[in-house]
């Protein structure tokens, strides 16, 4: 099987590159000047192409948020024609859903935007996403993850209209990438999962930079130790069972 995965920072992939044995690959099969990286390896059943989105030529600083995401994922899918593709990384959690620094979150149900806002008949559900997951519910048992839903947007900070959306679809993560990598997965008829760990509580008593920063070495770390633990878990067979209609 052939699993791309995707990842928004450099401190992210580091960890799963090494842990994984990954090569990267000096000449992508993409436009020399765009800023997204590539690995590549296997696991004893898997092709990894591992795209990460690189870093802004103008700030130097990685390429964060659905934008760079959404690019990502279509040069991987174009290039390597996936059978599924992962979004991993890092995020925010909810302790009124169960979550708490550092849990690992493999994704459940459907994905979601939470800070697209467009009150206009079609745009307002296209706005919204809801773009189906793999059902993968007794793999996250077997591997001690909690499932949960992933609602997506491009801010740092929740306002309280984003918290509305995010309470109505009852999200256990907050994050910056995976529905714009659901999207494009479903477009080229890939399946679609994510990979999240989470850095700091959205409704925690301490500010979100704050705690995303103290705590994203450990994160990273985590987040490579999982990641390694699914990809070399899942198989062809899992590919069969059929995402919510």
């Amino acid at each position: 099987m052939r699993i791309c995965v995707v990842m928004a920072m450099h401190a992210e992939a580091e960890p799963v590159v090494e842990m994984l044995g990954l090569r990267a690959v000096d000449r992508p099969p993409w436009a020399s000047h765009v800023p997204m990286r590539l690995y590549e390896g296997k696991t004893r059943t898997n092709t990894i192409d591992l795209v990460v989105n690189g870093l802004d030529p103008d700030t130097g600083i990685d390429c964060i948020g659905t934008q760079a995401a959404t690019a990502s994922t279509m040069l991987g899918c174009e290039a390597f024609a996936p059978d599924l593709v992962v979004s991993a990384g890092t995020c925010g959690g909810f302790a009124c859903r169960g979550g708490e620094i550092g849990t690992v979150y493999l994704a459940h149900d459907r994905v979601w935007y939470h800070d697209r806002r467009v009150p206009l008949p079609g745009f307002d559900r296209f706005s919204r996403g809801g773009y189906p997951c793999l059902p993968l519910d007794s793999i996250a048992d077997d591997l001690g993850f909690s499932s949960g839903v992933i609602s997506t947007g491009d801010s740092l900070d929740l306002s309280p209209a984003d918290a509305r959306r995010i309470d109505e679809v009852g999200a256990h993560v907050k994050d910056m990438e995976a529905a714009a990598v659901a999207w494009i997965a479903g477009l080229f008829g890939a399946k679609f999962t994510a990979v999240k760990v989470v850095t700091d509580l959205v409704d925690g008593p301490h500010p979100t930079e704050q705690e995303f920063l103290e705590n994203l070495s450990m994160a990273t770390d985590r987040l490579a130790e999982a990641l390694t633990r699914f990809l070399r878990e899942i198989s062809d067979a899992d590919l069969k069972g059929s995402a919510p209609a």
